[in-house]
């Protein structure tokens, strides 16, 4: 039955099989450049660079829960391209929250955020475009109110590549800023998602 249901799947949603499949591919090129970085920040970038950002991403748009409702919905009446865009925007996102923790963080302080940025340009066929995109994140926090406004900065950022159309974009966030429940459930998924990157980290690095 199971089998029956995933084969359904894919002759009723192409479009969300083929997006799955090219995130996938993104999310294994990260691994694999990942891996090529200095034993020193090697395992802080497999979490921060490859991991996180796919279950991130895969977990707000992809899978539906009931706070996410209203990103999964919006999402699925996209475009649905360029999946290796939205893992960039994503992997951005994430490095740029793993800088903030490195000043912020005293058990993160071992670690260079120099470092981190030689290997992303040396190591990763995108990585200036990253850090780019990164740098653009930090500028962008200059300006917000709140900590749920930084997540909405990304996921405005994501639905931009979605939806061209500026007026169909703008009808899209009015909706989801106007879902009180659905931007707390954000912020809440967001902190709790950190926190899992960081718990990573001490199983891991941290303790080396």
């Amino acid at each position: 039955m199971n089998a029956l249901k995933r084969f359904i799947g894919k002759l009723l949603f192409p479009r969300t099989l083929k997006f799955k499949n090219n995130l996938n591919d993104a999310f294994l090129g990260a691994v694999k450049e990942t891996l090529q970085f200095d034993a020193s920040v090697r395992d802080l970038a497999q979490t921060w660079l490859a991991v996180c950002p796919h279950t991130y991403f895969s977990e707000l748009f992809l899978e539906s829960e009931n706070w996410n409702v209203p990103f999964v919905r919006a999402f699925e009446r996209s475009d649905m391209v360029d999946a290796q865009g939205c893992y960039q925007l994503t992997q951005a996102f994430y490095l740029r929250h793993l800088f903030c923790i490195i000043v912020q963080d005293e058990k993160y302080r071992k670690y260079s955020q120099e470092t981190i940025s030689h290997n992303v340009l040396s190591h990763m066929n995108f990585g200036s475009k990253i850090l780019a995109f990164a740098t653009n994140f930090e500028k962008a926090i200059e300006n917000m109110a709140s900590v749920e406004d930084f997540s909405m900065c990304y996921v405005e950022k994501i639905l931009q590549i979605q939806n061209p159309i500026r007026n169909s974009l703008d009808q899209i966030l009015n909706s989801i800023w106007m879902d009180s429940a659905s931007l707390f459930g954000l912020t809440v998924f967001t902190t709790e998602s950190i926190k899992k990157a960081k718990y990573i980290d001490s199983q891991s690095s941290l303790d080396s």
